[in-house]
């Protein structure tokens, strides 16, 4: 008797909520980071990468300077106010140091001449 063929249904997909990451708590951000967030975005409303670009932008997030993984601490010092768009950029860049992978490069200014600006 021949034999059934192959099923061309995918394997199912893992279920959103199941994940392998440890939660907020077992990555170290419990009650003092809530706290400490709430003093940085206090003393630091605008974002600290913007401000040194010439940028305002008013800060959302309380970001370790260090992050933890590379040995950072929980002090107040190695926290600075940050918006989105940088931490994302910030975030992405020290994901690809983790992987070993050479940094993202960034993108081109393009004058109205249509040359590079440096």
């Amino acid at each position: 008797m021949p034999s059934r063929p192959p099923s061309l249904k995918q394997k199912p997909c893992a279920k959103a909520w199941a994940s392998t990451r440890k939660s907020r708590h077992e990555r170290g951000y419990g009650r003092e980071h809530d706290i400490m967030r709430a003093i940085v975005l206090r003393e630091e409303p605008l974002c600290r990468p913007c401000l040194a670009r010439g940028r305002t932008t008013p800060s959302t997030i309380a970001d370790h300077i260090k992050p933890l993984s590379e040995g950072g601490t929980g002090e107040r010092d190695n926290y600075q106010g940050i918006c989105k768009p940088c931490h994302d950029a910030k975030t992405a860049e020290e994901a690809a140091r983790a992987r070993g992978a050479k940094r993202p490069r960034s993108r081109l200014s393009i004058g109205l001449d249509g040359w590079p600006v440096s």
